[in-house]
């Protein structure tokens, strides 16, 4: 991992006197540093060390958020019998990797969407994950922890009859030469950033997808990129239905997410992670936040009491497997104009 371009930093925590914690980040980029190691330290756990390619760069996000020591060498932290737990923060290429690395040195992981690049990589890191039962494996799809979508759980509470739910993703232009549309170290926009919305839809409807169907804009003279302006219907195993329109040719000033749930004469709509307003709710018509919040903090915070009190994992491993297979349905079938079935 040294040979590779890509700065990374490890986060190691420890919760109590007797059960220590380590976080490997890998990736000092601008998501650790404006939600991920904010998240990490707001949370009650001890921050151990941090690691960084980049000495220098280690020693600053080490100073800023109260880190005790520092290093360049992560598996120094990996060999470290007393550091539990790993937060890994790079390049969608080395997730993978640093998983299957962290999980066979006995540690519990939280990872960054995505999972992994390849479709074969979810068996393997799926049984490594179960054969070290007592270790939680996260991946951060921290929307299903926003406010917002706590409320729209509990409203939705009961239900008698499946969703129909709509995802607007206004996603923004990404460079054609950006590393996010790079297959080898991005794997595209859909799968490094897309899954995050098929969570949220099969978190809401409380049941694995089971059917996908995507279609991408056609081949035009001057468009490079084809696949982050794509349409995703899914099914899942309640009759719920679900689509996500995820583009990537929108202005910047349009909001980038806005969700529709429509359910029993009821309607839920959710915009930007600001305002939740509802329709035909009794004692509920709309509930708003002073500034977005997507659940990070709160995801972090419960990550890490999971761990300290011995409880089960804040997300089941088999929802993170559904959702990373379906994701890698979602781009073959928008390739191939077939839909896929998720077994």
């Amino acid at each position: 991992f040294f040979k590779q371009k890509t700065a990374y930093e490890m986060v190691l925590r420890d919760w109590s006197s007797d059960v220590c914690s380590s976080d490997l980040v890998i990736g000092a980029g601008n998501f650790a540093k404006m939600y991920g190691l904010p998240s990490l330290a707001a949370s009650a756990a001890r921050l151990a060390c941090l690691a960084d390619i980049n000495g220098v760069a280690a020693t600053h996000a080490g100073r800023k958020f109260g880190f005790e020591n520092v290093t360049t060498d992560y598996h120094a932290i990996l060999n470290d019998p007393n550091i539990n737990t790993v937060v890994i923060f790079t390049r969608h290429d080395m997730h993978a990797p640093l998983v299957m690395e962290a999980l066979r040195a006995d540690k519990h992981v939280f990872v960054e969407k995505p999972l992994c690049l390849l479709p074969e990589q979810i068996d393997e890191i799926l049984d490594l994950a179960r054969s070290r039962a007592d270790r939680h494996l996260v991946v951060g799809f921290n929307r299903r922890f926003a406010p917002h979508v706590i409320k729209m759980k509990e409203l939705l509470a009961g239900r008698m009859e499946p969703l129909c739910m709509s995802m607007m993703v206004n996603a923004g232009v990404a460079p054609p030469d950006s590393w996010v549309h790079d297959p080898k170290v991005g794997g595209g926009r859909i799968i490094g950033e897309g899954c995050h919305w098929i969570d949220l839809m099969a978190f809401l409807a409380g049941a694995r997808v089971v059917r996908v169907s995507a279609t991408m804009v056609g081949e035009s003279k001057g468009l490079a990129i084809r696949d982050d302006k794509t349409s995703i219907s899914l099914e899942f195993a309640d009759g719920s239905i679900g689509t996500l329109h995820y583009f990537g040719n929108g202005h910047k000033a349009y909001p980038k997410e806005t969700l529709e749930v429509f359910c029993a004469g009821r309607t839920l709509r959710l915009d930007n992670f600001r305002a939740l307003r509802g329709y035909g709710f009794r004692g509920f018509s709309k509930m708003k936040l002073r500034r977005w919040d997507k659940g990070h903090r709160e995801e972090f915070c419960r990550f890490i009491d999971s761990i300290a009190a011995g409880t089960p994992s804040i997300i089941p491993l088999d929802e993170i497997v559904n959702v990373m297979r379906a994701t890698f349905a979602a781009v073959a079938s928008a390739r191939s104009g077939e839909p896929i079935r998720i077994e």
